[in-house]
């Protein structure tokens, strides 16, 4: 690390010899009081002169955390510069720049130069998706969306994903180089919470019905909401079967409904009841009409009987 950015080290030294050194320690010593933050601010400026920007960027952050200082968001951006964070480098100069006297700023005077060299080494991504409750996740972080301003990314190749509640996750993988301005519009398609229901019979030709709609003839697949939904199944020639199912979200259920052959009509206990009625009346008649009456006694002479005699079984 310390032989790859040996000029970068040397610009380094020259402004933190200006803003800690040959300028009057008591004018930037009236932006850090506290004395364990002046001493790690210490750390840091040696760490920077001696090429370990990962030492002084552990200062500087520390110092940060004890007392905020716009030298400190200067310096500790000089650090993250060393080590190639260039993202997070511009964001420290842009605190620095916001928060700095007048004074201190001309102790750097080609701060906005330096600004605009570190901008071409970082790309910028937009994500737009106006989903509730969207979530980017970008490196280790998880942003809400959508974002205030564009995210500042070091130049490589990384993978990005957006998610929301009831919606299927959009991922995607860029390669970014410095200077890059990207727009990225995901489009996040609603997951399906629906069921499946699938319905067979080994009656060919059987109608399935669900809910009441007649959903086609068998085998039929469909899906449908979660929850309970009536089922039925019929063929001209066969009994009507009926049932009901509760299917939850993402399951899958199969049925095979046997169907009973419809009795034909003589087969069906109202024809034979019928038909029984009949047989019986009709045997009536005939034993009315086959059954000879006895010979007529009083007034009537034996041989006056004119009806024919039906023999005897």
């Amino acid at each position: 690390m310390r032989q790859r950015t040996t000029h970068f080290a040397r610009g380094v030294r020259l402004v933190l010899v200006i803003i800690g050194g040959a300028w009057p320690a008591a004018a930037w010593g009236q932006n850090i009081k506290d004395p364990v933050a002046i001493q790690l601010k210490g750390q840091g400026d040696r760490g920077i002169e001696s090429g370990d920007y990962a030492e002084a960027l552990r200062a500087y952050s520390k110092a940060l955390s004890i007392e905020p200082s716009p030298v400190l968001h200067y310096n500790r951006g000089r650090a993250l510069q060393g080590l190639g964070r260039n993202a997070e480098a511009l964001e420290e100069f842009e605190k620095f720049q916001r928060t700095a006297s007048a004074k201190l700023a001309e102790a750097v005077p080609e701060l906005n130069e330096m600004m605009d060299t570190v901008r071409h080494q970082v790309a910028e991504v937009t994500v737009k998706c106006e989903v509730p409750g969207a979530t980017l996740h970008v490196l280790h972080d998880a942003l809400p969306l959508p974002l205030r301003r564009s995210l500042r990314l070091d130049p490589s190749s990384l993978d990005l994903a957006v998610t929301a509640p009831g919606y299927e996750s959009w991922r995607t993988r860029v390669t970014l180089e410095g200077g890059e301005t990207r727009v990225l519009e995901p489009q996040l398609r609603r997951k399906d919470v629906r069921g499946t229901i699938v319905i067979t019979s080994p009656v060919a030709g059987a109608r399935a019905d669900v809910d009441g709609k007649t959903v086609g003839t068998v085998p039929v697949e469909l899906n449908v909401s979660p929850g309970e939904h009536a089922i039925r199944v019929r063929h001209d020639d066969y009994e009507t079967a009926s049932s009901s199912v509760v299917v939850r979200t993402g399951e899958r259920r199969s049925f095979s409904v046997s169907l009973q052959r419809e009795p034909r009509f003589y087969e069906r206990w109202w024809f034979w009841t019928g038909v029984g009625t009949l047989v019986t009346t009709g045997v009536v008649v005939g034993i009315a009409v086959s059954t000879q009456k006895s010979p007529a006694t009083g007034d009537i002479p034996p041989g006056q009987i004119t009806a024919p005699l039906m023999s005897r079984f």
